[in-house]
């Protein structure tokens, strides 16, 4: 029943992340608020092509695109399988969080922060940017999982500098991504690292804290170079996004020191 509990909302998760992916770069509402002519509002999703509003047959993660054929129910015109393979990825990664923390608050904290970390590295693979209210979402949540053992343990000490530590963490991040992105664009005369990446290792020390910094680095930096070469070698371009690698790492890392703890 876990597993079954666990897959329907990583499901519905991944659908919720493929809206924020369509919507924000758009500034389209995706929680509330007025749209503009012809764009979905913050409670209904239309196609992109023929802007006819779906119904929730249309809407069933996966299984609507598979039984529709990838193609829209009124215009025909097809749906790119990104939608699926985005809903998929969400699943894996709430299956992947499940295995290590088991059914338990943790769980909750880190599948609330998934749809956010989905929709942040395919936003950055199409955009290069990683939009602030998504990157500040995502450390709220990281937040409220430091307050949650803040109050389970009742202010004890040792809560008081777990919470400490992590939001000391933060701006440590930050301030070391800044000095390393200052650094290397001194000395390759280009730009190295973008501020939204800087915010997002504020939010990675939050989630992390100072005992997983190695790691983190040390990750993000491999899957920075690997992605890299992939990029140069697809996207025939030198400037790539490195949002990607520092999504991944955070959520490897985490899973990493689940397992650590258990």
């Amino acid at each position: 029943m876990e597993l079954l509990i666990v897959i329907a909302a990583g499901l519905a998760l991944g659908s919720f992340a493929t809206a924020i992916i369509y919507r924000v770069p758009r500034n389209i509402p995706w929680a509330f608020g007025a749209s503009k002519k012809g764009e979905p509002t913050a409670d209904r999703s239309v196609c992109p092509s023929c802007k006819s509003i779906l119904s929730p047959l249309d809407l069933f993660p996966v299984f609507s695109w598979l039984f529709l054929r990838g193609k829209c129910r009124q215009c025909e015109v097809p749906i790119p399988a990104r939608y699926p393979l985005t809903e998929l990825g969400v699943v894996l990664a709430c299956l992947g969080a499940y295995a290590v923390f088991g059914f338990n608050i943790q769980l909750v904290f880190i599948m609330a922060a998934v749809p956010f970390l989905a929709a942040l590295l395919v936003i950055d693979l199409d955009h290069m940017i990683l939009p602030n209210q998504l990157v500040f979402i995502t450390g709220a949540i990281g937040l409220a999982r430091l307050l949650f053992v803040f109050f389970q343990d009742h202010f004890t000490s040792a809560s008081v500098e777990f919470v400490a530590m992590h939001i000391a963490a933060a701006f440590f991040y930050a301030a070391l991504s800044w000095f390393l992105g200052w650094f290397l664009t001194k000395m390759l005369k280009k730009d190295s690292l973008g501020f939204g990446d800087v915010k997002f290792f504020a939010v990675a020390g939050l989630w992390l804290g100072f005992s997983n910094i190695a790691s983190f680095l040390i990750l993000s930096g491999l899957l920075g170079i690997v992605f890299s070469v992939i990029w140069q070698k697809v996207k025939k371009e030198a400037v790539f996004p490195f949002g990607p690698a520092l999504i991944t790492s955070l959520y490897v890392v985490l899973l990493l020191q689940g397992s650590l703890l258990l």
